[in-house]
């Protein structure tokens, strides 16, 4: 099962992708690397154990996301 969701304006699904692996060690798809009609999303795989998933989800909770064009 994967879901895509929309980035946040002003970030590319790269920039996002790579923002989450260094902040917070979750490791997404970028949706660029689909296409032209990808740009904008990533990809989210739930083939995962449910202990991973709620894993990930903690690291997420309460995640600021920084305003784009600011450095990390």
């Amino acid at each position: 099962l994967y879901v895509w969701a929309r980035v946040l304006e002003g970030f590319t699904s790269s920039e996002f992708a790579a923002m989450l692996l260094d902040e917070k060690d979750i490791v997404v798809t970028p949706g660029a690397g689909y296409g032209s009609y990808g740009e904008g999303y990533i990809r989210l795989s739930m083939t995962l154990s449910d202990e991973d998933l709620e894993e990930g989800l903690a690291r997420l909770a309460g995640w600021h996301i920084p305003p784009s064009g600011t450095k990390r």
